[in-house]
């Protein structure tokens, strides 16, 4: 990706989620690397799996290479699911949540809420739906 091109867009994106959640702007971009998919799979599933992008603290954001984050508003959608994982995780919005599943299922559905969000505010005609349902938590000490 055209580095001055993907930073407008972030700032872009960031906008939409601060306008749309209300998380403030953050002190720092993370990175965004586009990459094949067999290469995201392996890191992220270890084997093939439906990622199309995802959210690591240390690496950043990865989205596959077939996405077109500039011109598709729905492929635009999954980064911006990506970014406000970001957003969290930068800003602790979900820390005081015990237990990593119930944390992670919090996280998810907040995600999938503010894409759905951005998507009905770009007028696109397509929805984002979680894949499968929310993880069954049993009781977990974090």
């Amino acid at each position: 990706m055209d580095g001055g091109s993907l930073q407008s867009l972030m700032v872009e994106l960031f906008t939409a989620i601060q306008m749309l959640a209300g998380y403030p702007m953050p002190a720092e971009l993370p990175e965004i690397h586009r990459a094949p998919a067999a290469v995201m799979q392996q890191k992220i599933c270890g084997h093939p799996c439906r990622v199309k992008a995802f959210y690591h603290p240390q690496w950043g954001v990865y989205v596959d290479d077939s996405l077109d984050v500039f011109h598709d508003p729905f492929d635009r959608s999954i980064l911006l699911h990506e970014l406000v994982h970001h957003l969290q995780r930068v800003t602790g919005r979900f820390d005081s949540v015990s237990g990593s599943c119930l944390r992670k299922n919090a996280e998810e559905l907040e995600a999938y809420e503010i894409q759905n969000r951005y998507l009905s505010w770009e007028n696109a005609g397509k929805r984002a739906l979680a894949v499968g349902a929310p993880a069954t938590c049993k009781d977990e000490a974090n």
